[in-house]
């Protein structure tokens, strides 16, 4: 029987995240993958500048590339200075 909320792995690294008609921003995620009793879902935090980030997070979608090229529909829930907080939109595959 699996666990509720189980975590399946965290994910550390560099990398872009962008929406449609705003221009890309490097950051710095942490994005916790977790099986929840719905299915699978990602949620984390981004660093990078406010700037950047800001417009990003007036937008309902995004989606974040992964250092290793892999890319994840998010949604950014809260900016707070350079730290944005996200949750995945979308199906969840092999991060």
């Amino acid at each position: 029987m699996l666990e509720p909320n189980e975590v399946l792995k965290t994910l550390t690294g560099r990398g872009l995240v962008s929406a449609e008609g705003c221009g890309s921003a490097r950051v710095r995620y942490r994005v916790v993958v977790e099986r929840r009793e719905g299915g699978i879902v990602a949620f984390g935090t981004l660093n990078g500048s406010h700037a950047g980030l800001r417009p990003i997070w007036l937008e309902p979608d995004a989606q974040l590339r992964l250092a290793n090229g892999r890319r994840l529909n998010i949604s950014i829930t809260d900016l707070i200075g350079d730290t944005a907080e996200f949750e995945s939109t979308g199906p969840v595959g092999a991060l």
